[in-house]
């Protein structure tokens, strides 16, 4: 029987977690695991150990290590002491590391690791520091890159034969949901409160527009105190795995960003973002709703599987909720078509292009 290659994937996360970046790593390693390799995730720490798999909606396992036995506030030296502890674990010579962590994957290339490094926005703080002067004295040789966009290829300047350009995905099988719509005339809005993200547009709209309804998913603390329109219903966080049957219930999903995104911490997000709930939404055969922006374009399509509307055109937004709401011919081919993109987009594909990148193409020989 021939043996599994074995990826050991390093993600700086406590499992389980809120962040997106949680759901993306999980996504992958099922991914992966589906594809026959054998799958190591090392994480910082976990709890619920029994419960990760459930909250994901984990159905291919693999094995999640953690480093250590608490939560770990990171910063530049528990970062490196994350990374040495990884490793100096006893590991096969044809190891392939997988990482979205600047310092690991830094260590690991110095270290001459099969190492691939997967870049969703700019590298800030010290860690940018580190990058520059290792990119410059030649010591990221060993490295590969895996950007979420283009964008990010065009300021580090990495060889063609060096990196791939891969969106997010979504699960599709994760939304095999028989559509019953149970709130008729409601948006819907799953995800973060950061800056940018179109909250206070969506109270703007829900004023106008007070014969539709809005329901709004995520840190329901946050907007407590905005809950002023009757048509306006706060939800709590709801993990991952709930996503997909919530998203069932629901025609109309709102995508409200805004010229600048702020992420965790001081991360902006506009230039190189791939959200994973357009990926959800086109899943779930909803008719989307976004604001037009470059940046996902070559993703969603006006008038052919989404409608984009100008930032803050508050009164176009209104025409176009009230639109997704008739019954019409043209709603359906958004649906029909807005799912068969998510088709394109799926995890498993995604892993399998970057097995054929790299490994097919012999470029950790």
């Amino acid at each position: 029987m021939k043996k599994k290659k074995k990826i050991y994937y390093v993600a700086e996360l406590n499992l389980p977690s809120k962040s997106a970046y949680s759901i993306h790593v999980m996504k992958m390693c099922e991914a992966f695991s589906k594809l026959n390799y054998d799958i190591n995730l090392f994480v910082i720490n976990k709890k619920d150990k029994n419960k990760i798999n459930k909250i994901y909606n984990i159905n291919y396992k693999f094995k999640i290590i953690s480093i250590f036995d608490n939560f770990i506030l990171l910063n530049f030296i528990t970062r490196i002491l994350f990374s040495i502890k990884i490793l100096l674990k006893k590991s096969e010579k044809d190891v392939l590391f997988l990482s979205r962590s600047i310092i690991f994957s830094l260590i690991a290339s110095l270290l001459k690791k099969k190492i691939i490094l997967e870049l969703h926005h700019e590298i800030t703080g010290f860690s940018k520091i580190i990058f520059w002067i290792f990119k410059n004295l030649k010591l990221i040789e060993n490295l590969k890159f895996i950007f979420l966009n283009k964008n990010l290829h065009n300021i580090y300047k990495i060889n063609k034969r060096k990196f791939l350009v891969l969106n997010d995905a979504v699960n599709i099988t994760d939304f095999n949901f028989k559509k019953r719509i149970k709130h008729k005339k409601t948006c819907v809005y799953i995800g973060s409160f950061f800056e940018g993200k179109g909250i206070e547009q969506l109270f703007r709209l829900a004023k106008k527009n007070q014969k539709i309804f809005f329901h709004i998913y995520g840190e329901k603390q946050y907007l407590r105190s905005k809950e002023k329109e009757k048509n306006i219903k706060f939800f709590d966080y709801v993990h991952y795995s709930k996503i997909p049957k919530i998203l069932s219930r629901y025609e109309v999903a709102l995508m409200p960003y805004q010229k600048k995104i702020r992420g965790r911490g001081s991360i902006w997000l506009q230039k190189y973002m791939s959200p994973l709930k357009m990926f959800d939404y086109m899943a779930a055969k909803m008719i989307i709703i976004a604001s037009n922006l470059k940046v996902y374009k070559h993703i969603l399509k006006n008038n052919f599987n989404c409608i984009l509307v100008n930032i803050n055109d508050d009164e176009k937004w209104s025409k176009a909720i009230q639109y997704a709401f008739e019954k019409n011919y043209q709603n359906q081919f958004l649906r029909n078509n807005a799912y068969e993109t998510a088709k394109k987009y799926t995890w498993d594909k995604r892993c399998q292009k970057i097995i054929n990148f790299f490994e097919k193409r012999k470029q950790f020989q």
